[in-house]
């Protein structure tokens, strides 16, 4: 990712988007959490717990792999449910919907991308988090030390799903309200980039969309 390419749209009219999670801010991730509880104790103890009891498993069956986890069952002994995704051989643990509301999922330190996003002048946040999150995420942002952006902090609404289509809708609003021709959108998810792009082209074909895959 090379910031320096993209500060000459410092002379035009280019609306900055900026996700925040693992964009502007480093966030513990679930998988992380719930590895730690496995070995020792936290409070997301009873989340997992739960995860766990839910098809019968227990921690102890937990392998950790390339920042996942799941459950080896060859024999399909386990069943899917909302928490748990297989594929092959393998059981998946998803993240519950729960956990982006929980303090334990909050950062408490800022990426280096920060530093760009005070210095364009053209901003908004567009966050997967949950509109409910807004009072906390208020005040997250004073403690990291985040200046609100002048057009806006967006925060995904409750029990909408498919964030990367919304975030692409929001994307083509703002476009549109404000008269920007040019955006340029930052995210870490792959997935929410390509879904996002599609949206955007489908509200608004004319608008130039550059999306840049934060590391």
């Amino acid at each position: 990712m090379k910031i320096k390419n993209f500060t000459d749209f410092n002379s035009e009219k280019v609306l900055y988007v900026f996700d925040f999670d693992d964009t502007l801010a480093e966030s513990p991730s679930f998988e992380d959490i719930a590895l730690k509880y496995i070995n020792e104790d936290l409070t997301v103890a009873k989340l997992v717990d739960d995860m766990l009891k839910s098809i019968g498993a227990t921690k102890k069956e937990i392998i950790p792999e390339n920042g996942r986890l799941f459950i080896l069952d060859k024999t399909g002994k386990y069943p899917e449910n909302r928490n748990w995704k297989r594929k092959g051989e393998r059981l998946y643990l998803l993240t519950p919907d729960i956990f982006c509301k929980m303090e334990e999922s909050l950062p408490s330190k800022t990426k280096e991308l920060v530093d760009f996003y005070k210095q364009v002048e053209n901003k908004c946040i567009v966050t997967a988090r949950p509109e409910s999150l807004r009072i906390r995420f208020d005040k997250l942002l004073k403690e990291l030390d985040i200046p609100k952006p002048n057009y806006g902090l967006h925060m995904c609404p409750d029990g909408r799903k498919n964030a990367g289509m919304w975030k692409g809708e929001k994307i083509a609003e703002l476009a549109t309200k404000y008269q920007f021709n040019k955006v340029v959108f930052f995210d870490d998810n792959p997935r929410y980039i390509k879904k996002a792009k599609r949206r955007v082209s489908e509200i608004m074909p004319n608008l130039k969309l550059t999306t840049i895959k934060v590391n």
